[in-house]
């Protein structure tokens, strides 16, 4: 049985918060991540938005992000938010579509990456990222 695998990013990153006009501000210390995912967003640089967007990802959408520092106020635009139309929930896990290659979002905070895709991606040149198999990084086991 194939299983997604969880996609995460090597480098840490501050929280952020979604404002009502839609930007998400920071609410930390700490340096922006390549890849930054939290409750209902999943942000990306622009190099890996490129990559993904020449993919063709079934139900994925990439829009322009505009990240807030209150501290320097000053908006920070290097990242793409990626849209993601395919969502499930950890009870859901073994009987998701997985055929090809896919991004999804699991309790709309974690993103999964397809068989397919993971493999794709391990060998591409975003390096900072890391993938673990079904629920195991929840479980605290690395693939």
């Amino acid at each position: 049985m194939k299983l997604p695998y969880h996609v995460s990013c090597l480098e840490s990153h501050p929280l952020l918060y979604r404002l009502a006009d839609g930007r998400f501000q920071i609410m930390g210390d700490g340096n922006l991540a390549p890849l930054m995912i939290g409750h209902e967003y999943v942000l990306v640089e622009a190099e890996l938005a490129e990559y993904l967007s020449i993919l063709d990802l079934p139900c994925v959408e990439i829009i322009d992000a505009v990240i807030f520092d209150p501290r320097r106020k000053r908006e920070i635009r290097p990242h793409k938010q990626l849209q993601i139309g395919q969502r499930f929930s950890s009870d859901m896990i073994r009987d998701i579509n997985l055929d090809g290659e896919r991004l999804l979002i699991m309790d709309d905070a974690c993103l999964f990456a397809s068989p397919l895709l993971k493999q794709r991606l391990e060998v591409s040149a975003f390096q900072y990222l890391r993938f673990s198999e079904a629920l195991n990084e929840f479980a605290g086991t690395e693939t």
